[in-house]
């Protein structure tokens, strides 16, 4: 092999390394990107949870207390509804 083939081999086998690199950074840095997006969606859906069981609370403790006010009533509109 001459001496310049050989050069231009180690540079390119340089560069190829060097992209691999890059590529390894790039995957890195999307890992994160990933695992942050994933991370954000479940402390959605958490609040999401507490929301939905906060508003089942607050609908279960308005039917309580409409029902001790108006009892007659109440049982008039299930009657109607059932």
């Amino acid at each position: 092999m001459a001496e310049e083939e050989k050069k231009s081999l180690l540079g390119k086998a340089a560069k190829a390394g060097e992209r691999v690199v890059e590529l390894g950074a790039e995957a890195a840095r999307l890992k994160v990107r990933a695992s942050h997006a994933v991370e954000d969606t479940m402390v959605e859906a958490r609040r999401l949870a507490k929301r939905g069981r906060y508003a089942a609370e607050d609908l279960v403790d308005d039917a309580t207390y409409r029902i001790k006010r108006d009892p007659l009533r109440s049982v008039v509109i299930v009657s109607v509804v059932a």
